[in-house]
């Protein structure tokens, strides 16, 4: 085949494969409204069980908790919730290690909900726990909430009514929940008569808990939904999937990059085993007469592209593995162009460690593309500085093309002319 054809195929390729991730992504985006100043009810979706849930809950509490929230709704039985609010203000675990112990059989008996509640309780110790689902645990958890009112002298207080309204609903959910999977239109319509009665007695900025099935705002059927009918355009519903993959989307970000790390593995490790062995005949001659300007921005790139390479995450491919599934947005099409690229990169090395290791072989074309010793890296870089939207990445792929694939250009010239 054709040279030129080669490389306008090499490169057609590496184009589409990037329009396509952004394309992908821009029509796959999903549909949130993130909560803003005029947010009042800010409700977040999660699976049950999931730490990354727990910290990205704990992160956004925490930011509610310090602009001045206080109302922290979560999907537990009325009940439930104020025995937490009770632990909250005791200096022992006794309250909440025996709620604990009754809720071992649900998605939520882990230690990664028990952190949660502690970190809660630790760092953001006024909170208080709006409890508006139906009441599960109403043959443990339920009759001792009770027992404990009596022995207050509050039988006859609001208190008792709605623990033994939740209860009451409770044994309603079970007796319509055949399957058991906790999908119940019972369900969905106490959860959003609860969470009206609570929310009416507070007003003000609330965030919400609960699992993802409740807090699509978009369906009519479930408890947001319904809410969203009352409340319209105050709430706003997120799967915190959202918020989980956003956070690692973000370009400036400091941190420790292990995609940077292995991309300079596979950019040095060739060149050092390169720079112990006989150079090419011609090549000190050569590299005599290179162009000062294109040496320094070779010089510059290279020190530049090795700093932020290991330095900005956003550079690692954002895939996230959830309890309920796997999150990633298009563009990491982009990421895995540029790793194609990167293993191109080697299979050149391996290829002239293999050839007579001529200067022709040194600056030959590699899969369609020119330079392929110069060409691929500084393209992967740039494909990585794109694909994490860090344009301190772009300029250093830039300046480091200039030199390094100028310098290439002009010994493949040499060659040529000679």
């Amino acid at each position: 085949m054709n040279g030129k054809v080669k490389t306008f195929i090499a490169f057609f390729l590496t184009v589409a494969a990037v329009i396509a991730g952004f394309v992908l992504e821009y029509l796959d985006r999903p549909s949130v409204t993130w909560p803003d100043e005029n947010t009042q009810i800010m409700l977040y979706g999660e699976a049950h069980g999931d730490k990354n849930y727990y910290d990205a809950e704990l992160a956004l509490w925490k930011k509610c908790y310090d602009s001045g929230c206080r109302d922290l709704f979560v999907e537990l039985p009325y009940f439930s919730a104020e025995f937490l609010n009770l632990w909250m203000k005791e200096d022992s675990d006794e309250i909440f290690d025996a709620w604990f112990e009754e809720i071992q059989d649900t998605q939520s008996g882990n230690k990664q909900c028990s952190d949660f509640y502690h970190q809660i309780k630790k760092e953001c110790p006024e909170t208080v726990f709006h409890g508006t689902d139906v009441g599960h645990q109403y043959d443990t958890t339920g009759p001792r909430y009770l027992e404990y009112l009596a022995q207050q002298g509050l039988a006859d207080s609001d208190s008792y009514r709605l623990a033994q309204e939740c209860m009451k609903q409770g044994m309603e959910f079970k007796a319509d929940d055949a399957d058991g999977d906790g999908i119940s239109e019972v369900r969905e319509a106490y959860m959003t008569s609860n969470f009206k009665e609570a929310y009416e007695k507070i007003g003000g900025k609330i965030m919400g808990i609960y699992g993802s099935y409740h807090t699509e705002v978009n369906n009519p059927q479930r408890m947001a939904g319904r809410l969203y009918q009352t409340y319209g355009d105050t709430m706003t519903g997120v799967h915190l999937a959202n918020y989980i993959v956003d956070e690692k989307d973000r370009p400036y970000r400091f941190g420790f990059c292990i995609t940077g790390l292995v991309f300079l593995l596979m950019l040095y490790i060739p060149n050092i085993i390169w720079g112990i062995k006989p150079k090419p005949e011609g090549y000190e001659e050569s590299a005599k007469r290179e162009n000062k300007i294109l040496l320094v921005m070779e010089r510059i790139g290279e020190a530049a592209v090795t700093c932020l390479l290991v330095i900005f995450p956003a550079i690692n491919p954002r895939v996230v593995k959830l309890t309920d599934g796997l999150y990633f947005k298009f563009k990491v099409i982009v990421w895995i162009t540029a790793f194609v690229l990167m293993l191109l990169y080697e299979c050149y090395w391996i290829r002239y460690f293999r050839s007579p290791k001529k200067l022709a072989d040194f600056y030959s074309s590699f899969a369609g593309f020119p330079l392929a010793g110069a060409s691929l890296p500084v393209i992967a870089v740039f494909l990585l500085g794109l694909y994490s939207g860090n344009l301190i990445i772009v300029g250093a792929s830039i300046i480091l093309g200039i030199g390094h694939i100028g310098i290439h250009y002009m010994h493949k010239k040499e060659i040529v002319d000679g």
